[in-house]
């Protein structure tokens, strides 16, 4: 394997990655409109850190 060939993998790899990031932000972003879970539970739901689900929610407020 060529460094070439590794760097078009990690970046593929890191490309899913943030896309799976992104998703889950989004579907948080779902659950604090909806308001039936707290942000504990959408962390644990989303596997986002609280941190970043309270960031969520007072970006959006």
């Amino acid at each position: 394997m060529t460094l070439t060939e590794f760097d078009q993998e990690e970046y593929d790899r890191n490309r899913r990655e943030e896309g799976k990031n992104e998703k889950a932000r989004e579907i948080a972003r779902n659950f604090l409109v909806m308001k039936v879970l707290t942000p504990e539970q959408i962390a644990q739901a989303t596997g986002l850190k609280l941190n970043e689900v309270l960031n969520i929610k007072y970006t959006q407020e």
